[in-house]
């Protein structure tokens, strides 16, 4: 079941390609509700995917397992759930998985990840005319506030298997400061921080996009600056993308999406923390009165047929949850 797991969007690229519809088709009945948080078919009128889950909680489980278990990230977690202030939340109270999101953007083609949400999102050229495009989408763990992930957009520039770690001399001194000394080199295998698989970006100072020794930090500012994914996920990306892909790093707290003819909104919190907390709130104030303000009117200038509720921008913008809420319809 690993297997499929982590090659699903190869298959399904693949049964297309062989037209085998009947298979293709049993296929994705069979196993639908399992990649339910993974992958989502782009509808032409829409930019919101998923739907918002939520659960009991059964037995004693960290935060950081629960994210692991629904493939979710640490910061994701947190700002969903802003009553819950316990590591271990307690047996039999509910709790909110966030799976629902507003795409960064409409179409694109490559991977484009969203520092402000720690998440990533990969929109699968479709192989055929008979294929839609599909999106992947992960959390990622990225760079501390000391060790930013660039902005910009570059491309995947080579893909290495069982990469082996050459420590820069920067890490190897920060490591010296602590007392412990790292070696010159760390073959892959359960020690390498890289995992198994990386992706390497055009982009100087040598960053990746890579797996991880260390899952916890899925969903946290807890990297060199490279891009950190579950291993079982940087496997999905990397059995399907090739050298060349697009790689768009932007920075979007707020995200502006459409669902039918539902306007919605996807606020992220502002701040300067490496671990977020969940009691963040975004005081309205006149000096950043224009941060809900702007992305919502840029969007009505292009679509002056939707009609807003300004009272829910501000109450999304204050909760700033990650979730994504309605502020509007179409008229």
């Amino acid at each position: 079941m690993k297997l499929f797991y982590s090659q699903y969007a190869y298959y399904l690229r693949n049964l297309r390609k062989r037209n085998n519809l009947l298979l293709f088709s049993l296929f994705i009945i069979l196993t639908s509700n399992v990649f339910a948080l993974e992958i989502y078919d782009l509808k032409h009128d829409s930019t919101v995917v998923g739907e918002i889950k939520t659960i009991t909680i059964n037995y004693s489980e960290s935060v950081p397992d629960i994210a692991n278990r629904f493939k979710t990230g640490y910061q994701d977690l947190l700002i969903a759930n802003p009553d819950s202030h316990n590591w271990i939340p307690e047996v039999n109270s509910k709790y909110v998985i966030p799976s629902k999101y507003i795409l960064p953007q409409k179409n694109y083609n490559g991977i484009i990840l969203n520092l402000a949400e720690l998440r990533l999102y990969y929109y699968m050229p479709p192989s055929d005319l008979y294929e839609g495009t599909r999106v992947l989408t992960y959390p990622v763990g990225i760079g501390r506030l000391d060790w930013k992930t660039p902005l910009g957009e570059t491309f995947i520039r080579y893909k290495v298997k069982n990469p082996d770690w050459y420590p820069p001399k920067s890490i190897i001194r920060e490591h010296e400061d602590d007392g412990e000394i790292l070696p010159r080199v760390v073959k892959s295998g359960p020690n390498n921080p890289l995992g198994a698989y990386a992706l390497k970006l055009n982009v100087d100072g040598g960053y990746l996009l890579h797996g991880t020794n260390k899952k916890y930090g899925i969903g946290m500012k807890v990297s060199h600056g490279c891009i950190r994914l579950r291993n079982e996920d940087i496997k999905t990306i990397f059995h399907n993308v090739s050298i060349g892909t697009k790689v768009k790093i932007v920075d979007l707290p707020i995200k502006i999406g459409t669902y039918k003819n539902f306007l919605y909104m996807e606020v992220h919190a502002f701040n300067n923390q490496e671990v977020y907390s969940n009691n963040q709130i975004n005081f309205l104030t006149t000096n950043n009165i224009y941060k809900p303000v702007k992305p919502v009117m840029k969007f009505l200038d292009a679509n002056p047929d939707y009609k807003v509720n300004w009272k829910n921008v501000f109450k999304a913008y204050k909760e700033s949850n990650g979730i994504p809420v309605i502020i509007g319809k179409k008229s």
